[in-house]
């Protein structure tokens, strides 16, 4: 991945990494998402690798909490080497509403 956007996108996922406001995993971000109605989690984002199941069931719980989801187009190895983890995380959330806005201008979403 190379680029401008991607670069920011890298940027600002570092930045929310280390003011500890990223929620890595399924669950994690599931629970986050649930509890108090989704107002703990900004945006959720999901690997462009995620399995189809973990994508159907993000989205409905994003759908039925009304919290925002994107696609990262990063692999979920490229996604945890991002985020200096060992393991691959297919799904991770965003809890600041400022981090989540840049996020989603770094992707073109805004």
């Amino acid at each position: 991945m190379e680029g401008k956007g991607n670069t920011r996108l890298f940027g600002m996922l570092g930045f929310a990494m280390r003011a500890g406001k990223v929620i890595i995993g399924f669950d994690l971000v599931c629970r986050a998402i649930a509890k108090e109605g989704g107002g703990r989690v900004a945006l959720v984002l999901v690997s462009k690798e995620a399995s189809e199941p973990t994508k159907k069931r993000i989205k409905s719980k994003c759908n039925f909490y009304k919290t925002e989801l994107s696609e990262l187009p990063l692999s979920t190895e490229e996604l945890g080497r991002l985020l200096g983890k060992t393991y691959t995380p297919a799904v991770i959330g965003i809890a600041d509403v400022g981090f989540a806005r840049e996020i989603k201008l770094a992707l073109g979403e805004e």
